[in-house]
Parts: C-alpha cells; structure tokens; sequence
C-alpha cells in the first residue's frame, strides 16, 4: 500500500485529493495532513481519514486539540511537515504560493515522489526540479496533459508544445474597460474555482506564463517551442504538433480530480470513479490567439524563461506583492503585471545557489513590488 502524505489539505486541490481517496478506500495509507491554520475544516478532515499525523503551523486551541482522534500525532509546523515527508513514499505538494516552495525542496532533498501542484516550486527551483524530473508527477491540469501526451512521440517528432489558457474573465473586455475592474470581476473565474491569488493570475495570463517557465523545467523543452492558445472552453489541457502536421490533444472535463487521479495511480489507469461526462455533452472547441497587448505578463514570463538565473524567483516574489496588492484594493488591475515588470528591471543580484538565496530573492522582489508600488505601510 502506497504512503501518501498531503500538503496543503484544506485547499482546492488538497479537498479534491481526499475526495478521491474517499473513492478508493483501503487503497493508500494516509500518512499525514499538512494545513496552515488550524480550521475546523483540518479538524474535520482528521476526524474522518484518522491519519498517522496531522499538522499546521499556528497554536490550535486546546479544545480543537482535545477533539483530535487519540491515534493521531499532533505536530506543529516544520516538524509535522519533515514527519509527514519523512514517513512518505509519496507527497501531494498543494500548498499555494511561496509557501509551497520549501515542502517541495525537502520532497526533492529526500529523493520522494512529488505529485507537484505548487507553480511557484517548480519555477524558483529549476535547477532541482531538473536533476528530480524522474520523481514528479504534474498535478495541475495543463502539465499533467502534456506528461502524458509527451511520452506518445519522440522529441524530434515535435514542432510545438501548446498550453491552452482559459482567457480568464476579461477575455472580452478591451483594453480601455480593463483599466478600471473591481477585485470581485477579477475573481469571477468563468470555468475554474480556485484560490483568491491563483485566479487573479488567471485574469492577468501571469498564471499561463508562470506554466510556461514550468513547462521548460518539467519537460526539458525550449522556450521557442512553447506556446499559449486561449482555449475559452478550457477542455482541451495541452497539445502536441507534430512535425507531420498532426496534432494531440489531450481533453476531459474541467474536474481537477482526473489530473489528481492520475498523479495518485500512475503509471496504472484507474478508473475514475465519480460521475463521468459523456462525448456527447463536450462543448465545441476552438481557439484563439492570446492578445499580447493587453496580457503582457506571457511576454514578461518569456523574457524571464530565457533569462533564467534569479529571475523566475524575483517574478514569483513580485507577482506575489502585485496580486496582494491589487486584492487590497490598493493597486489597480492593469498595474500588477506593471509592477513586476518594474521589479524585474530592478535586479542586482547574484545567480542563488541555494534554497535559502531563492528565499532570499523572493523576499526581496516583494518588498520591492511594494516599495515600488508606494504601498509600504
């Protein structure tokens, strides 16, 4: 039996992974639960799946420790974290943000295997990323496509990789009517339910580009032969061209628990055991080129690809001031992807050559989106 361990359970992709070990029970040993706060949501989820460890970061109340199951461990922050990793054949990385980038390092560090739902990791820890390609499974929709796609041709077969973007909530607005969206337009994701920073780089494109930078990590691929294609039926997660002329699609529903099956069971298939959408009920497909002009962000991430060195870490970092900010009502929207891009001009650091320098640099890069933005307080 499998030992799994999930980081980062009470979110969108955590909920949906003991979703699907509800569906096959008996089939993983669930070594341990990994949450930022506290909730009654982590409580209940301990209750329920009685895991060996259950972990968060801030000092729970005694009453909601006295409510946790007598045979599971109660540690808190950086100790249930190297517990659960520890005691893992595998790990569900779905912390979001910044925060993800140090579970999966350690995942990495321990030679375990990463089911990978955290971008910023995958972007900022490049270098690790490909020296461990072997140990992970892409677990966001667009990235476990193409790892399955991939494997279908050999690599001089391939013309270009394409990674399908929704568009986002602003697909139709100009250019002119984006100046001035609220946060609450922002996060009306038409296709996707995600969280508060995640759909705000889905609005932005910042999120496709950032997968763009993934791509080139996870699939040792060039930047010149990846490409996005708003996809606004977002049912189609990636495509091959071959140097045939032919084309792969990779399509299924919008449901992020078939990527998460997939990463959970490969290399088997099991078979998905929720209510399944019949051929017949897909939408028509079609495609459209992504309007540079007004998401400049895929043209920010592309320079940073190729720029490599600290500058997927200092993106991750002002991104991550940018979107705060802009969720704070104290930018407007168009003025994130600005902001990192000021940032980006910004840079005088070194290459890091360590997880506490990527750390470094992403700090950094978000005081500096601040102190750019003239939001220091």
């Amino acid at each position: 039996m499998k030992k799994l361990g999930i980081l980062g359970s009470t979110g969108s992709v955590g909920s949906q992974t003991l979703e699907v070990l509800r569906a096959n029970r008996g089939e993983f040993e669930l070594v341990g639960l990994l949450a930022k706060k506290a909730s009654d949501k982590l409580l209940k989820q301990a209750k329920e799946f009685k895991p060996k460890y259950v972990s968060c970061y801030e000092e729970p109340a005694k009453d909601w420790l006295s409510e946790i199951p007598k045979e599971v461990n109660f540690l808190k922050g950086e100790e249930g974290l190297y517990a659960i990793v520890e005691d893992s054949d595998m790990l569900m990385n779905a912390i979001s943000g910044v925060d993800g980038i140090i579970p999966t390092h350690l995942v990495l560090s321990k030679g375990k295997k990463l089911l990978a739902s955290n971008k910023e990791s995958l972007i900022c820890l490049g270098k690790l990323v490909k020296e461990k390609r072997n140990f992970i499974v892409p677990v966001d929709s667009e990235h476990n496509a193409l790892f399955q796609l991939l494997p279908m041709v050999k690599r001089e077969e391939i013309r270009k990789v394409y990674l399908t973007a929704s568009g986002g909530p602003f697909r139709n607005k100009s250019l002119k009517e984006l100046k001035h969206v609220s946060v609450e337009e922002a996060l009306k994701h038409p296709t996707w339910k995600m969280g508060a920073k995640i759909t705000v780089d889905s609005a932005t494109l910042m999120n496709k580009g950032m997968e763009l930078i993934e791509a080139i990590n996870l699939f040792d691929l060039p930047a010149e032969n990846i490409d996005i294609v708003v996809h606004p039926q977002s049912v189609v997660h990636g495509v091959v061209e071959l140097i045939d002329g032919n084309f792969l699609f990779l399509t299924s529903p919008t449901d992020m628990r078939l990527p998460i099956l997939h990463s959970l069971y490969y290399p088997e298939r099991k078979p998905f055991p929720f209510e399944r959408k019949s051929l017949f009920e897909f939408p028509s497909i079609h495609f459209e080129r992504v309007d540079a002009e007004k998401f400049k962000s895929v043209a920010v991430c592309r320079w940073v690809a190729l720029m490599g060195g600290v500058y997927p870490a200092v993106l991750v970092g002002a991104d991550q001031a940018a979107v705060e900010l802009f969720l704070q009502g104290k930018i407007e929207f168009l003025r994130t992807v600005e902001l990192v891009e000021e940032v980006l001009s910004a840079v005088n650091l070194k290459e890091p050559e360590s997880l506490e320098e990527v750390l470094m640099a992403i700090n950094w890069a978000y005081e500096k989106s601040k102190e750019l933005s003239g939001a220091t307080g």
